[in-house]
């Protein structure tokens, strides 16, 4: 992915649900945590965003990393944040010759 925003996921934030995998075995694709859990928010349900913006500074920021992941309200806005739409190869030839 490439950009200056943070990236909305559709996985749940959840801050211990990587620590809780089964390190012993690959994993592909990985899911996200059944359930948020967010120290800092414990009563609100709260999404993945992760990346990094063009307004962070080391004074306030997580971090500017791509792997940086954080907590965040789906019904938050904010222009530095986005999400990416995802389509195949064969979606992409389909609606050509459909057009």
């Amino acid at each position: 992915m490439a950009g200056n925003v943070w990236e909305l996921t559709a996985d749940l934030f959840n801050v211990s649900h990587y620590k809780e995998l089964d390190t012993s075995k690959t994993i592909m694709n990985p899911k996200g945590a059944n359930k948020s859990n967010s120290p800092a928010n414990p009563n609100q349900i709260e999404q993945v965003m992760k990346g990094g913006s063009f307004l962070c500074h080391e004074s306030y920021c997580a971090s500017f990393r791509i792997s940086a992941k954080m907590g965040v309200s789906i019904d938050s806005g904010s222009d530095h944040m986005g999400f990416r739409t995802v389509a195949t190869k064969h979606m992409v030839v389909n609606k050509q010759t459909t057009d």
